[in-house]
């Protein structure tokens, strides 16, 4: 019959109502108070911010570019977080033309910024496709979505960042190489 269980009493042939056991309404009022203290205690948390520092090309094959990426990673929280390991998408005009990872474990201090590298692997067919669209432009859209990860009391957390923007194609500047003199003028004599 549920909790309100009616008993009748044999003797005085009279109904009584037995009363209801109080220790589950207890466990879920303490479950409640406990879920609702620990939320709040974790205040807003405002995104992470993901800039591009730097980017060099490593190696160029048939099939793939390799890039590296310096990303700043930056904290508006009073809190610092600890990231360990990071994974990212490369968008040009909006289409996926590679992903990046990073291994390093690193710590954005409370209201500050850090640099990480970033290995990008571009695939070359993708970003062939688009070449011509953006040669044909004086601009082109850029964006890097992805995940920076944290553990914590209840396992790994992906935090999630995208950032977008265009590139100035008139007014751009060479990407660094690893190969020397690649953008040197040819010596005089």
């Amino acid at each position: 019959m549920g909790y309100l269980d009616s008993q009748v009493n044999r003797k005085n042939n009279r109904l009584e109502w037995a009363p209801r056991p109080q220790w589950p309404r207890l466990v879920v009022t303490t479950l409640l108070v406990v879920g609702v203290l620990g939320c709040s205690s974790m205040g807003s948390i405002e995104p992470l911010d993901v800039t591009l520092a730097n980017l060099r090309v490593t190696e160029v094959t048939v099939f793939e570019t390799t890039l590296v990426a310096k990303l700043r990673i930056t904290n508006p929280n009073p809190e610092a977080f600890t990231i360990d390991g990071a994974s990212f998408k490369l968008y040009l005009e909006d289409k996926k033309v590679g992903t990046g990872t990073s291994k390093e474990s690193f710590t954005v201090d409370r209201l500050d910024s850090s640099v990480i590298d970033v290995i990008f692997h571009i695939n070359n067919a993708s970003a062939l496709l688009r070449i011509r669209d953006i040669m044909e432009s004086d601009d082109v859209s850029y964006g890097v979505r992805g995940g920076l990860y944290t553990q914590g009391t209840f396992g790994t957390k992906k935090l999630k960042v995208e950032k977008t923007g265009r590139l100035d194609l008139k007014n751009s500047v060479p990407l660094e190489t690893d190969r020397p003199g690649i953008n040197d003028a040819p010596p005089s004599g």
